[in-house]
């Protein structure tokens, strides 16, 4: 007959597979994420920072880029600067932003890779 109310009832298996792919997800999104993240780091910060994030770089001693191995930003503060970019004191660009240019997906995977870069 039909179903009681809107409720669409699942089989077993259906709830059983998706909690399955799900939990896989959570255990292995910070692996794929600081791999994307390194990869992104490498292609758009190290210039600047330095592949490793210590600001060895002329480019870091010239515009006096932080070492981002001895950061203690949070996630949400690491993650508006790479939105917005950093201006010094006297509103010159210091750091450009990437909003717009990388997406929401790659962004998390470049703070999570930021702060990989601490350990």
């Amino acid at each position: 007959m039909g179903q009681t109310g809107s409720v669409t009832k699942l089989p077993k298996r259906a709830i059983h597979s998706s909690s399955i792919a799900v939990l896989l997800a959570g255990l292995f999104w910070p692996l794929f994420g600081i791999a994307a993240g390194e990869e992104l780091f490498v292609k758009n910060c190290a210039p600047c920072h330095g592949r490793d994030g210590k600001a060895h770089t002329p480019v870091a001693r010239k515009l006096g880029v932080k070492d981002l191995s001895q950061s203690k930003l949070s996630e949400a503060e690491i993650e508006k600067q790479i939105v917005e970019g950093k201006r010094d004191d006297h509103g010159t660009q210091k750091m450009p932003s990437f909003k717009g240019t990388l997406s929401a997906e790659e962004i998390k995977s470049l703070v999570t890779w930021v702060k990989e870069l601490r350990k």
